[in-house]
């Protein structure tokens, strides 16, 4: 079947293969040219731009995730194990685990939509640092070749074609060792490059993560003439314990840490293999062709329980009052006993007489398996004063399972099957830009992009099932004037869009009450399938001899707000909304051995309605990132500071709950030695910040609040009178300093 969908996908799509990498014996070069590149003439945006490898080689990093935080204004974090998609934030959005921002690496589309966790999941785990060759970035939605999940921005990772023979070791705090062996022998008149990893990680947390992954690349690129050729095949699994949010009232009460757990069997597996490929012409007279396939089988296997027991106490379970913990294998009730409601034969252990007080808790599986598969062709013509490009893309997503499943210690329920679906999603795209150059110092850009999808979802609950068509046209429009050959002022404005869930498409009754009304008390309704987002920006770029920077004022419009509760299956038609921003990114390099970076995003988020006065405060949106860097690279050895401020956030909607700001401190020094042999130190949280990478607030339940006399008899908050369970704010710490020692010799 994989056969059979290459050949498919080879009828229609692609991207550039990056030139060739230079083949230098260096430990550590940071001569940056990315963000010091002078993009005056070529970017249709201030808030365009590209990170090189040398920028990536001296960034301390917890996990490989960070490098997208070389973006302007990019914050990723982390509310689970180790193996879990990062979380991102991004112009006045917390884009969950990818949602509106759309993530591409080596040709492989990285956001997967209609997804058990998450719309637009973006695990990027199987990312080995040490192959990129650069990252292309663009933020809002100005750019006719992107499509779904770019509303926010987009980015484009690109693997070199060389690296020298190379073996690293890593050891560190907690657990930490990493290995890494790479090179790319001359085989065939190109390059096969080849890239083994393991990493080990505890983390930092009370109870070990014990995070496994194993990762392997294998590109093979030729450049022959105005020709080149690119095919990669990466391989990916891991394997953790979650270390999941925790209530701030069990620490400040003592009964755990910061760095504590409420259920310790939470965990999840997640694999990915894949392979695609890139074809690229260069013509005489100008233009270009790119041409790209790809197919890749991505699963993830999680189990997360974030209200502990607050949701089936109620649900699932008749509840008199304090929860307890049921075992993982229920008994045969005795006739006449009480039983949970559709549970024939089973019954908690302590279910004597008539009244009884039980709660399995709110343990979820969630289960996602796919195989993708799509295409892409651009084809670019240049002209004396004018350029066009056409592209044609095609994507399908083959999903089954996507599922959501009430569990207790990682072990299913009987009737606990709360969703059950096999969706298939396709997405055909065509798009047109046009750039006109007026005089030498004017461009116009136009462009059109359009979309058509549709929806097949097959559910275990019929009434849930359905098919669906849709389909939008964005057009964009870009127009740059040059002040001189080093500074430039852009004008943008671009319609773009983000799919929901194709379960909310076609979803008629609540997947765990299976009523037409879900638990608030509102109708079941079909949420739109594809959302409109409209972007306006207005900036600067100046790119001297040793300092580049940028000014971005920038506004962006959502129809609806994405609200996919995927702990519950269920997808809701939020408000429309707003956000508004202002960034500011500088990269100076005074001297050849100096670089400096310094950048500040502030945005803020309201909905444009409130019908129910509940507050105009998008949750979680936002406010300000502030993140600075110095970096002297010598012959000898090379040296990193980097500060990342996180600003506090709006939890609620009428702003009575903020999180707390946090800053986070990281250090890297290297040695270089001779015959390519290097030592490098990273310290990362150096200042040991009690920070928290991520902060919520919503209610939850726990067996030490029905201890808690004025907690138990208030209908208001006990589940089991009907409660909601008590508010509180829930979080999941920032690592504590560590320390990690890196050897690593270039053969």
């Amino acid at each position: 079947m994989l056969v059979d969908l290459l050949l498919a996908a080879a009828i229609a799509t692609a991207t550039p293969s990056p030139s060739p990498s230079p083949d230098i014996k260096t430990i550590v070069r940071a001569t940056a040219h990315g963000r010091s590149e002078n993009l005056v003439g070529k970017a249709r945006a201030a808030s365009e731009g590209s990170i090189t490898i040398e920028q990536i080689a001296t960034r301390p990093l917890l996990r490989p995730g960070e490098v997208l935080e070389a973006i302007p204004g990019l914050v990723i974090s982390q509310h689970s194990g180790g193996g879990k998609a990062n979380q991102y934030y991004l112009r006045g959005f917390q884009l969950d685990h990818g949602t509106d921002l759309e993530s591409t690496i080596a040709g492989f589309p990285v956001n997967l939509p209609s997804h058990a966790h998450g719309q637009g999941y973006s695990d990027i785990n199987w990312l080995i640092p040490e192959t990129i060759a650069y990252v292309r970035f663009k933020k809002g939605p100005y750019y006719a070749d992107q499509g779904d999940f770019s509303t926010a921005g987009a980015y484009d990772i690109l693997l070199r074609n060389t690296i020298e023979p190379t073996v690293l070791y890593s050891v560190g705090g907690y657990g930490y060792a990493r290995f890494l062996a790479a090179a790319s022998p001359r085989w065939g008149g190109g390059n096969l490059l080849y890239a083994i990893e393991y990493v080990h990680d505890n983390s930092t947390m009370a109870r070990p993560d014990n995070y496994r992954k194993y990762n392997a690349l294998l590109r093979y690129s030729r450049v022959r003439g105005a020709d080149s050729y690119g095919v990669n095949a990466v391989a990916y699994g891991g394997s953790w314990l979650s270390s999941d949010q925790i209530p701030q009232r069990l620490v400040d009460s003592g009964a755990i840490g910061r760095f504590g757990l409420v259920d310790p069997s939470d965990a999840g597996t997640s694999y990915r293999f894949g392979i695609s490929a890139d074809y690229a012409h260069s013509y005489a007279r100008g233009g270009t062709l790119n041409a790209s396939a790809f197919a890749f089988e991505q699963s993830l296997d999680l189990f997360s329980n974030f209200t502990y027991f607050a949701d089936d106490a109620t649900d699932y379970y008749n509840v008199t009052a304090n929860p307890v913990t049921c075992t993982a294998t229920l008994p045969t009730c005795a006739p006449g006993a009480l039983r949970a409601p559709g549970y024939t034969s089973y019954c908690p252990a302590n279910a004597a007489g008539g009244a009884f007080t039980f709660s399995c808790g709110d343990q979820r599986e969630q289960r996602d398996k796919r195989l993708v598969s799509g295409a892409r062709l651009v084809r670019a013509f240049e002209g004396r004063r004018s350029s066009t490009t056409f592209g044609l893309s095609l994507r399908s997503d083959n999903v089954a399972p996507v599922a959501l499943y009430l569990t207790h210690d990682r072990v299913p329920y009987p009737n606990g099957t709360l969703s059950q679906a096999h969706v298939v999603e396709t997405d055909a795209a065509a798009f047109l830009e046009h750039e006109v150059r007026v005089g030498s110092r004017a461009r116009i850009d136009l462009g059109l992009r359009a979309d058509s999808y549709d929806f097949n979802v097959g559910e275990r609950d019929a009434r849930n099932s359905g098919f669906r068509q849709a389909g939008i046209v964005s057009p964009k429009v870009a127009v740059t004037y040059a002040l001189s050959a080093q500074s430039e002022l852009y004008l943008d404005y671009g319609q773009s869009f983000h799919s929901n869930d194709a379960r909310g498409i076609t979803q008629t009754v609540d997947p765990q009450t299976h009523a037409a009304i879900d638990p608030n008390g509102n109708p079941i309704e079909h949420v739109s399938p594809l959302v409109r987002a409209v972007g306006e920006e207005i900036g600067y770029r100046f790119s001297g001899a040793h300092v580049t920077s940028t000014v971005a004022l920038w506004q962006l419009n959502l129809a609806s707000e994405l609200v996919f509760d995927g702990d519950h299956g269920v997808t809701f038609a939020g408000r429309p909304t707003v956000r508004r921003g202002i960034e500011l990114s500088n990269f100076f390099t005074p001297t050849p051995h100096l670089t400096v970076d310094a950048d500040l995003a502030t945005s803020s988020a309201r909905f444009l309605t409130d019908p129910q006065r509940i507050g105009t405060n998008v949750p979680e949106s936002l406010a300000a990132v502030i993140s600075a860097g110095v970096t002297v690279d010598q012959p000898r050895y090379a040296a990193a500071l980097r500060v990342r401020y996180f600003g506090p956030r709006n939890l609620v909607e009428d702003g009575s709950a903020h999180s707390p700001p946090s800053t986070i401190v990281n250090a890297q020094i290297t040695a270089k030695m001779r015959s390519g042999v290097g030592l490098r130190l990273d310290v990362l949280n150096v200042l040991k910040s009690r920070a928290a990478d991520v902060t919520y607030y919503y209610p939850s339940w726990l067996p030490q609040d029905a201890a808690n006399a004025a907690y138990l008899h208030n209908a208001a908050v006990n589940p089991a009178l009907g409660g909601a369970g008590v508010y509180d704010y829930h979080f999941h710490p920032s690592e504590a300093r560590t320390f990690r020692l890196t050897f690593v010799t270039k053969l």
